[in-house]
């Protein structure tokens, strides 16, 4: 559903801007390479503290926060980890090697190869 993408698209939009000292970078892409299936991969890189390694598990889960100081409710990451997996999805969180905060990767599964030839 597109208010399932939508929603999963604020949180993210919402943590990055939430944790960035400037700048948000976006990118859209089709993953042609992916094994059987395009894949729409949707990236956000802040500029931010980054999220530690130590703490980029934990972050999936409901009610868990990387920096307990701050507001928050700990359901953002844990919604798009969940709304990706209901769609055969994935996210993946690592260090944004542009910005030098935090990458957030949602990787969504799309039509076969085949089917859209």
């Amino acid at each position: 559903r597109s208010s399932d993408l939508l929603e999963l698209l604020g949180n993210l939009l919402d943590n990055a801007c939430k944790w960035c000292r400037g700048r948000v970078r976006v990118r859209l892409r089709l993953d042609a390479h992916a094994v059987s299936a395009r894949r729409l991969v949707i990236q956000v890189d802040d500029d931010g503290p980054g999220i530690p390694a130590g703490d980029r598990e934990r972050v999936r889960e409901r009610g868990v926060r990387a920096d307990e100081r701050q507001p928050g409710h700990g359901l953002g990451l844990a919604m798009v980890s969940d709304t990706a997996a209901a769609y055969g999805g994935e996210l993946r969180i690592s260090a944004s090697e542009d910005l030098g905060g935090a990458r957030v990767e949602v990787r969504l599964p799309g039509r076969s190869l085949a089917a859209s030839a």
